[in-house]
């Protein structure tokens, strides 16, 4: 369990920054690259999360 916790350092550090930067995008372009950068953060970090639980576990 804690070599899955120490492995998702990463994804969640681009998580974390892509939430950044969708806040970004929602203030310069509006709603539709908000919510785009959103759901690639989250989809990512999903995908990332179930990989590294499937190959540690």
């Amino acid at each position: 369990m804690f070599k899955y916790l120490f492995a998702m350092i990463i994804p969640v550090g681009i998580f974390i920054y892509t939430l950044s930067f969708m806040r970004w995008a929602g203030r310069k372009s509006g709603a539709v690259a908000s919510v785009s950068a959103g759901a690639l953060a989250v989809i990512s970090l999903v995908v990332s999360g179930a990989t590294l639980w499937r190959i540690l576990t």
